[in-house]
């Protein structure tokens, strides 16, 4: 008997028969003539996938044309899915493939359509700098980050410093917390956000690889590649607004507020 791996292998192993199964199921039923157009293909091949099609029972002929019976037709979904599901994966690849595990819960569908930011070696800085774009003129910011940046706490410094109205909560790993601390050049911004009525800071006991959170109504999420940050995924959609919610709070009950310095 067939396995589902067999089937797969089968269509797979040619370009034309997943474009002839996607033709068919969204545009049946075609012609020979028809589904030659669509393929861009030889008269031979296009009677050679027909053929093996109608053999494997994926198709039938009617006076109407090629038409995909129930079985090619729920192997022509599985395949759009995978496809498609496929596509936005790879799109996204310099952003999951340096993903810790938590990222697995993130929906794939939830990064369609997300702006992607990526650093290269003539703009390192590509993903913070995106970052602090994001959060300046955002009023409410719910973060978790791997460290604490220096541009980033002036940015925040100096927005409580202008007398902005700021809801700010932001958990760090505790040695972020500690290196921050003892650097002299960061103690008056430190001070400044600590003391701040509307910023929070915590301190997560556990290291933190990634960033993610809400600022605004935008969801982020940002992995880093060799200690730096690497790749940005930006997007309003709600699913991703969701899951960045959902991690934020984790994060947050499992740190302690930060005490003033």
């Amino acid at each position: 008997m067939d396995t589902a791996v067999e089937e797969l292998q089968f269509l797979t192993q040619s370009e034309n028969r997943v474009l002839a199964l996607t033709a068919l199921s969204a545009d049946g039923p075609l012609g020979r003539d028809e589904l030659e157009a669509r393929l861009d293909t030889s008269h031979r091949t296009v009677i050679r996938v027909v053929n093996t099609f109608s053999d494997r029972g994926y198709l039938t002929e009617t006076p109407s044309g090629l038409r995909l019976t129930p079985f090619g037709t729920r192997l022509a979904e599985c395949i759009d899915t995978f496809v498609s599901e496929a596509e936005t994966a790879l799109e996204y690849r310099p952003l999951l493939r340096h993903a810790p595990p938590r990222f697995e819960a993130l929906p794939l569908d939830a990064l369609d359509g997300a702006e992607q930011v990526v650093a290269s070696e003539s703009d390192p800085f590509a993903v913070l700098d995106r970052l602090l774009a994001a959060r300046a003129d955002a009023t409410r910011i719910r973060e978790i980050a791997p460290a604490v940046e220096q541009k980033s706490l002036d940015q925040l410094a100096r927005r409580v410093e202008d007398g902005e109205d700021l809801d700010v909560e932001i958990v760090v790993p505790e040695s972020a917390s500690d290196a921050a601390a003892s650097r002299p050049e960061y103690r008056e911004q430190h001070r400044t956000t600590l003391t701040a009525d509307g910023v929070d800071i915590y301190v997560h006991p556990g290291p933190i690889r990634f960033a993610a959170g809400v600022v605004g109504d935008t969801a982020a999420a940002a992995v880093g590649r060799n200690d730096r940050p690497h790749a940005l995924a930006l997007s309003d959609a709600p699913e991703m607004h969701a899951w960045a919610t959902d991690l934020f709070e984790e994060y947050r009950a499992a740190a302690t507020p930060k005490p003033d310095i």
